[in-house]
């Protein structure tokens, strides 16, 4: 049986402001470090695509730049219209859309194409 994390986590994100995401991601993220670190969880699904996006919420603020990567298209899906609530904030730049796009828009595409 699998962890389920995304659901929940979609959830949480949803139910709060703005203002105090960045935060609560990053403070998530810490705990799937931990836990991967003890062996609790492996890194995979779920717990990687929650780790990706914090890694891409930091890249965004510091203006560095991080690999493309391929997530589920509702994980995506989610992870866009958080990014531009973010935006809309002023708690990313505004180019942080594009840099989404980059990172997991394109890959999510061409793995949907790619798929026979």
């Amino acid at each position: 049986m699998g962890i389920h994390l995304f659901h929940p986590f979609s959830r949480m994100i949803d139910g709060i402001p703005a203002e105090a995401i960045v935060a609560v991601v990053k403070r998530e993220a810490q705990m799937l470090a931990e836990d991967l670190a003890r062996g609790r969880m492996p890194l995979a699904g779920e717990a990687h695509s929650i780790l990706s996006f914090c890694r891409f919420l930091e890249a965004s603020q510091s203006g560095a730049k991080i690999s493309p990567v391929a997530l589920p298209m509702t994980d995506t899906a989610f992870y866009r219209k958080t990014t531009e609530r973010l935006v809309q904030a002023g708690k990313l730049p505004s180019d942080a859309k594009e840099q989404f796009d980059t990172v997991f828009s394109r890959p999510a595409l061409k793995a949907l194409i790619a798929t026979p």
